[in-house]
């Protein structure tokens, strides 16, 4: 022992170092070495310099002590000890804990405790928090990712930034996703910045960068697709599929399937547009229903049908909810209400029907002409029905000419009044074959007194 102090010593004095020595251990710039350490070193302004090396020359070192410590320059730069049967790097918890004595701290190769002590992995190992504290990761002192009891999950910078909130049950991933969140429950966003400005609303899913963006109190809404909603504020209620469906709408219970379906709508309730720019410029209109490429696309109004493949004002099917009418194909040619002031009908068919049978009911048996055969009924004299035809140009009981031009001809009416004139008719051939038999009698009389 005493050799190897005046080999030290020598060595010391050739650096310029002053060691003291005490009964087992040595001082270097301390004349009171602590006598629990064999080598006591303080110093202002120098440190210790450890031997330095690469992976290659760390591994050629023969049986290595168990402690042996080593600064690698190569591969993972670094301290790294030998634990017995191998090198590990010593991390900053570890050199924490060499330095302190404190060997608390979370390290990847496990935790015993939920207080994070440092032991062997065992199946109770994990990385987490002790009792109800959140899981929280950080980038640059931000919040990039919470684990929470209240079960909210947050993955994605500034993702549920709002710490101070009290929602419950919402789901972030992507960057800015809920990060205004106070008191909104079970809302799942998931891209990025999808509802950044929810603070209140509750039930929401939006999934695509910037779906449900600007929404801030609106509920029960799912938008898929980027931009989806994207200034959707209190609305509630609606369905959006597809990119920039419903844009710029802040209404209520409305649906739209297909990119830019309804994309200008800032208000209006209980629309649905389904495929591509369905409703594309409607902005204020409510109660619409448009089906299928750029079905209504110049539609501004309410309470429209469209159904159609093409951006047009005369598609396949055309219909108006409020007035109760719907046309078929071309309105020039095809089947639309009757819209003249006053008459009542509900369809007019232009250009023709061809059908193999149409059928007309009537209300009662009193729509039909067997009333001519009825002993009161008053059948008018030939007589008076030829001054009738002289003066008016038409049967009596029947419309004239211009009466049908203005009115039309109703099938059940006309029918009645064809029968009615066919058994005034029969009635006249009745009294004229009785006369023609009479005749016929008085003739064979006269033929009889004339021989």
């Amino acid at each position: 022992m005493k050799q190897n102090y005046q080999i030290l010593a020598l060595l010391c004095a050739s650096l310029s170092i002053s060691p003291v020595f005490a009964q087992d251990n040595v001082g270097i710039g301390t004349t009171n070495p602590d006598n629990s350490a064999l080598l006591d070193m303080q110093s202002a302004e120098k440190g210790l310099l450890i031997p330095r090396m690469t992976v290659d020359q760390r591994n050629a070192i023969n049986n290595p002590a168990e402690g042996l410590l080593i600064f690698q320059t190569n591969e993972e730069p670094g301290f790294q000890f030998f634990n017995g049967s191998q090198w590990s790097p010593l991390s900053p918890t570890e050199a924490k804990s060499v330095a302190t004595g404190d060997v608390n701290g979370w390290a990847l190769d496990g935790n015993a405790t939920a207080s994070g002590t440092k032991a062997a992995a065992t199946a109770a190992s994990f990385i987490g928090t002790p009792g109800g504290i959140p899981l929280n990761f950080k980038i640059g002192g931000v919040t990039a990712g919470t684990i929470a009891t209240t079960n909210d999950i947050f993955l994605g910078y500034n993702s549920g930034l709002n710490g101070s909130g009290s929602g419950t049950y919402n789901t972030g991933l992507g960057t800015n996703t809920l990060s205004s969140l106070t008191t909104g429950q079970s809302n799942t966003a998931l891209g990025g910045a999808a509802l950044r400005y929810t603070t209140t609303g509750k039930l929401n899913l939006g999934i695509g960068g910037l779906s449900l963006y600007k929404n801030t109190s609106g509920s029960n809404n799912v938008a898929i697709g980027h931009g989806t909603m994207y200034n959707n504020l209190v609305g509630n209620d609606n369905v959006a599929l597809g990119k920039d469906v419903l844009f710029s709408s802040t209404g209520n219970n409305n649906i739209g399937i297909g990119s830019s379906s309804f994309v200008a709508k800032t208000s209006g309730n209980n629309n649905v547009g389904v495929g591509y720019l369905a409703g594309a410029s409607n902005t204020t209109g409510s109660s619409n229903i448009f089906l299928g490429y750029a079905a209504g696309q110049n539609e501004t109004g309410s309470s429209k049908l469209y159904i159609s493949n093409t951006n047009t004002a005369t598609p396949l099917i055309y219909g108006d909810f409020s007035a109760k009418f719907v046309s078929i194909g071309d309105v020039e040619s095809g089947l639309k209400r009757e819209t003249a002031a006053g008459n009542g009908y509900k369809l007019l068919v232009q250009g023709g029907i061809l059908t193999e049978k149409v059928k007309v009911a009537l209300k009662s048996s009193g729509d039909w002409a067997d009333y001519v055969f009825e002993p009161s009924y008053n059948l008018l004299s030939l007589e008076e029905v030829e001054k009738f035809t002289l003066e008016n140009k038409h049967l009596p009981n029947v419309p004239s000419a211009d009466e049908m031009a203005e009115n039309g001809l109703e099938i059940a009416e006309t029918s009645k009044m064809f029968m009615e004139k066919i058994e005034e008719l029969t009635l006249y051939m009745i009294d004229l074959n009785k006369e023609v038999k009479a005749l016929k009698v008085e003739n064979e009389i006269l033929k009889v007194q004339m021989k």
